[in-house]
């Protein structure tokens, strides 16, 4: 009789597992894509060429420089490089996005290489004069990553010139070698050395002596001088790095600079659980059903959920800004965050980012059925949504295949736009595609909400 009611109740959960659609979704489905994600995000965390970091080369010395230079990052085989014709171009494709980084070789950096070795030891400056090379990068590139680049760039710089030196100053000896070869073989294979000296007393005794000094020249050696001073006591190449911004104001980069922003907008799509639990209570309590009978507009009533929930927003960018300028140096952190931005479009990003968490919570808590769905599925899927979104690892580390599914997220529209403000300066024309997607995602979800209650 007990196993009968056993199997009941058995039966009984389990019709009502699986009937329950959502739920097995949570359950299955959303750690399936937080493991894809995940491990995905994880592989490229550093930068190498499966990352989607893009670097250009532009290559304006036609010596033998940069031309090994080019053969020798291209050859490497560790990261993405793309050639392009003008420091303009490269400017324009690392500010525009096409680009995170850009090596420019100026056009004199071969000649400069052998001018600084050939000057006298005694009058070298430390780096004056030395072949130049450029990295331009953009200011939202974390220091993090620039290093991982710049610093294996920077050794294979240093060995190209090197490679260059050694191969002309080989080349040179080569030939000097030979001109001395050519010339001993002359004198030791030339018929008339000894037939043009007339006969007379001692004669011999001459052409000896003059035996012994051809063969104290050759055990003497040529005197070969080499084209430049090989000796030199710093770095061969001087590497320089240099952010580029359209705006006046020089970015000032760092990890707060960058991560406080980003984190603020991470914080702002967690509210969906507070607003869809609110939104579930009310449906549960029939709360939003007595809402109906009073004269009261239901754009009123949304209207005040979006005031409310944006001053919660705004009030958290504050707190974590105030965390980020004067509790974080506390705890020993170098790096600071610029607050001198611009404020309209600083505002902008605020209201729209706001608008797009409120959106999300809005869809979640009408979409939901339980506290447990809404919590669960809403918790998941913004962090799902942040890794997609470049919050905890930059967009373009991201491989192509997430990379481009991360355009749905609307954490990247945000992290675009905030980066936009804090990391590049722009103002609102520099984000305006971002705000525009932020604001549509709102309306839209807006009109899944309308479109579920009509069907209610």
């Amino acid at each position: 009789m007990g196993l009968k009611k056993l199997v009941a109740l058995l039966k009984k959960d389990g019709l009502l597992m699986v009937r329950d659609w959502p739920g097995l979704a949570i359950l299955f489905i959303m750690p399936a894509i937080l493991l894809i994600v995940i491990t995905f995000t994880q592989e490229s965390s550093i930068p190498s060429k499966r990352s989607g970091m893009k670097i250009a080369i532009v290559n304006d010395d036609s010596g033998e420089f940069g031309i090994n230079v080019v053969a020798d990052l291209e050859r490497q085989g560790y990261f993405n490089f793309t050639p392009l014709s003008s420091d303009n171009e490269a400017r324009e494709s690392v500010i525009s996005g096409k680009f995170q980084m850009a090596i420019i070789i100026p056009e004199d950096a071969t000649d400069k290489l052998f001018a600084a070795l050939s000057e006298p030891e005694g009058a070298k400056e430390p780096d004056a004069g030395r072949s130049g090379v450029k990295i331009i990068y953009d200011p939202s590139l974390q220091k993090i990553f620039r290093d991982a680049v710049i610093m294996p760039v920077n050794v294979l710089l240093q060995l190209s010139a090197t490679k260059v030196i050694m191969t002309r100053y080989t080349g040179d000896v080569n030939r000097m070698i030979e001109e001395y070869k050519d010339s001993l073989a002359s004198d030791f294979s030339d018929g008339t050395l000894y037939s043009e000296i007339p006969p007379f007393p001692f004669r011999q005794d001459i052409i000896n002596s003059l035996n012994e000094r051809i063969t104290e020249k050759i055990k003497g050696g040529a005197e070969i001088e080499l084209p430049a001073d090989p000796s030199f006591s710093s770095t061969l190449v001087e590497l320089t790095e240099e952010p580029v911004f359209r705006s006046r104001h020089m970015p000032v980069s760092g990890l707060l600079q960058n991560n406080v922003p980003a984190f603020t907008l991470f914080a702002m799509f967690f509210i969906v659980i507070p607003l869809a639990g609110s939104i579930i209570n009310e449906k549960d309590h029939g709360i939003s059903g007595r809402m109906k009978t009073i004269p009261v507009s239901r754009m009123t009533i949304a209207l005040s959920k979006i005031v409310v929930f944006i001053v919660v927003c705004i009030l958290q960018f504050i707190f974590l800004m105030f965390v980020g300028k004067y509790i974080m140096p506390l705890l020993g952190e170098n790096s600071t965050i610029d607050m001198r931005v611009n404020i309209p479009a600083l505002a902008a990003a605020l209201i729209c980012s706001s608008l797009a968490a409120i959106g999300f919570g809005i869809m979640v808590g009408s979409l939901s059925s339980t506290h447990g769905q809404a919590a669960t599925f809403g918790s998941v899927m913004v962090v799902i949504l942040a890794l997609l979104g470049g919050i905890f690892v930059p967009v373009h580390m991201l491989p192509d295949v997430i990379r481009k599914i991360s355009i749905i997220s609307p954490l990247r529209w945000g992290t675009d736009a905030f980066l936009g403000v804090f990391a590049r300066h722009e103002g609102i024309s520099g984000i305006w595609f971002q705000l525009c997607l932020l604001t549509s995602f709102f309306l839209v979800s807006v009109l899944v909400v309308v479109k579920s209650l009509g069907r209610e």
